[in-house]
């Protein structure tokens, strides 16, 4: 049944949200950067296809996955029993686009200059301008909007690209989601479960351990009997399973902090108990799992996933703790503006990288990541706070992202 207007209230404002998104794409950023640098230690690097552990860069994507599943209850609430077809025209359209960005993303590395008709610099400058135009926040579609639109439309056919082992044609292709479009696919999925159970965290808990199933049973053959071109189109266990499952275990701490007009909002003890028993339940709870798949981010286990959530949860905790609770805010002032900004933060930059080949500018901000090792690491975070006092300069200008 639909709740009155005037019982639904907006959502407190969570300061530690913020500062630990800017946080996550702050890491993100940096480890970007290091990915491909030599003299690191093994903790600094991705684990491998094989592995059965986590290191530290494994930890950066579940984070960003459980943040988006914590502002999920604060932008939806209001919405619960009002499910119509705006809605989910609504959320189909955040889905779509940030699928399509992944897929486009996907494909870059195997951009054929040679073959088409557009330099690779000046390519992929104009494509993140048409995501810009797209998702530009603003109060309502104009003439950039469709700017955008008609560039992203002209742009996609242009494509042309190398065939490989994973894609097997010129064109744009799908291969895999690329880390926006599986963020896009969890995200509609977790939304919808949200809308479904009414926000209601039992009945949330229960689709998370639905989502745990999922992928376990996936990986048994218990989803053996799905047409082979759904299955190659998204990894139902994977995708479905234990990437939305990361994002949904967010989605329940985000029910922490939403509340009505006719209630109280949740005490701090209770939060803080709740994250705790939560976090060291994920992390228990993937630990005794693990010798079924291991904790594994190539194969998206769900060893890992429970593991990860866990860890990521209790870091969240610990910013919830220090910023809300106890008030010590000032620090965050180097992670808001990132974190008031995200995806123009994540996209910044290639978009740097892009545009300064495009202008034929020497490599000179980055003269150590080829070396590694400390002057590496070094250099890898002048970068990264370089891309912090961009994103700053950009939301001074009023440009902010929003899919």
């Amino acid at each position: 049944m639909p709740l009155p207007p005037a019982r639904a209230v907006a959502a407190e404002r969570l300061l530690s949200l913020d500062a630990f998104r800017g946080f996550i794409v702050l890491a993100m950023i940096w480890v970007n950067y290091i990915a491909a640098m030599p003299g690191l230690p093994h903790w600094l690097k991705h684990a491998g296809a094989r592995a059965d552990g986590v290191t530290l860069p494994d930890l950066v994507f579940p984070g960003f996955l459980f943040i988006v599943g914590v502002a999920i209850p604060l932008s939806l609430h209001r919405q619960r029993g009002r499910v119509g077809p705006a809605l989910l025209a609504r959320l189909a359209w955040r889905a779509a686009g940030l699928m399509l960005a992944g897929v486009v993303l996907a494909n870059a590395y195997r951009y054929d200059a040679a073959a088409a008709p557009l330099p690779r610099p000046l390519y992929f400058l104009l494509f993140y301008s048409a995501v810009i135009l797209l998702w530009r926040q603003s109060p309502a579609r104009g003439a950039a909007w469709y700017a955008g639109a008609a560039l992203m439309l002209a742009l996609l056919p242009a494509f042309r690209g190398t065939p490989d082992s994973e894609f097997d044609s010129v064109w744009l292709q799908h291969g895999w989601w690329g880390i926006l479009g599986m963020i896009g696919w969890a995200y509609l999925l977790c939304s919808l479960i949200y809308l479904a159970a009414g926000g209601n965290a039992t009945a949330l808990m229960g689709a998370f351990a639905g989502l745990i199933a999922l992928y376990m049973g996936g990986e048994a053959g218990s989803l053996d009997f799905l047409p082979s071109a759904l299955r190659q189109f998204v990894n139902v266990p994977q995708l479905l399973g234990s990437t939305a499952a990361n994002v949904l275990a967010g989605t329940l701490v985000g029910t922490l902090f939403v509340r009505d007009a006719d209630a109280p909002a949740q005490p701090h003890g209770l939060r803080i108990r709740f994250m705790a028993c939560f976090a060291a339940g994920l992390f228990a709870a993937g630990m005794l799992l693990r010798p079924y798949h291991h904790i594994n981010k190539i194969h998206a286990t769900e060893s890992y996933t429970l593991v990860s959530a866990g860890i990521v949860l209790a870091l969240f905790l610990l910013f919830y703790v220090t910023i809300d609770v106890l008030k010590w805010r000032r620090w965050t002032a180097l992670l808001l503006p990132v974190g008031a900004n995200a995806l123009l933060a994540y996209i910044l930059p290639d978009l740097w990288e892009q545009l300064a080949a495009m202008l034929g500018l020497p490599r000179f901000w980055w003269p150590y990541l080829e070396a590694g090792g400390g002057a590496g690491l070094l250099n890898a975070a002048a970068l990264t706070f370089a891309m912090l006092l961009l994103v700053a300069l950009a939301n001074r200008r009023g440009l902010y992202l929003k899919f």
